[in-house]
């Protein structure tokens, strides 16, 4: 399969860094100016990494039902209800 641009580790990485920038920027005072394109910055990966995370190919073969509360045999589901 062919990849679209960064790989997924890649994009929340770039996504946290954005917005770990945008914190250091208020913390040391840095301009109003610089803050404000942080931010934007910093809002527009979160959009990116939520849109790549969505469009990850990835799949599993495990359900809900089947795995949802394993350590407490009285709220597993059976898939009966």
């Amino acid at each position: 399969m062919k990849s679209d641009g960064l790989s997924l580790q890649k994009v929340i990485m770039a996504a946290g860094v954005i917005s770990v920038f945008y914190l250091l920027a208020i913390m040391l005072g840095l301009p109003i100016q610089l803050i404000f394109s942080l931010l934007f910055s910093a809002l527009m990966a979160i959009v990116w990494m939520a849109l790549r995370i969505l469009k990850d190919p990835y799949s599993m073969n495990k359900t809900f039902d089947e795995y949802y509360y394993q350590d407490r045999e009285d709220l597993r589901c059976s898939g009966e209800e």
